[in-house]
């Protein structure tokens, strides 16, 4: 049975207002801090997997896509991120934490521990878990996607799962 028009119209804006709301709420969390929710991102991503270059950090962003140069200039000016020679190969640079960032992480991974308190208050496990599913099922068709896969948020694509959708840009503004 083909979806109403209501239907698709009434997703489209659950998504958009659970986004505005998910990001305003992150933003007063990451206040405090002097950080973006973006800026946090990045530094969560930098504990993970650092030292990586710059094309590596922006391929595991899903706060922005394209390059993330503007972010890490302004981590690297508050002295937070590190650019350092790449052993490998001298003309490329790798990033890394430095101390400040470092202790940076500490408090946003407090601030993840409340956001998933507040969620535990709201929705079940198996509530999440469907929203999840429903979620992979749509973005799955995304070059975001690849993010998510290599962050181990979403499970690769499998045979015959959709790639694209053949009348959307595979990135949404």
């Amino acid at each position: 049975m083909p979806l109403s028009h209501f239907e698709a119209e009434r997703f489209r804006y659950y998504i958009l207002a659970a986004q505005r709301l998910g990001s305003r709420q992150l933003h007063e969390y990451t206040k405090p801090l002097g950080l973006t929710p973006a800026q946090s991102e990045v530094l969560l991503i930098l504990n993970q997997w650092q030292p990586i270059t710059l094309k590596e950090l922006g391929s595991l962003l899903v706060c922005e896509t394209g390059s993330p140069s503007r972010l890490i200039e302004r981590l690297v000016k508050d002295r937070l991120v590190d650019k350092v020679a790449d052993p490998k190969d001298g003309r490329y640079v790798l990033l890394q934490l430095t101390e400040t960032g470092t202790q940076k992480v500490q408090a946003i991974r407090q601030i993840e521990e409340q956001v998933h308190d507040d969620l535990s208050k709201l929705f079940s496990d198996e509530e999440l878990s469907l929203v999840n599913n429903t979620l992979e099922k749509m973005l799955s068709c995304f070059s975001v996607a690849e993010a998510l896969i290599h962050r181990k948020f979403m499970k690769p694509r499998g045979e015959g799962a959709p790639h694209s959708l053949s009348n959307i840009p595979s990135e949404l503004p």
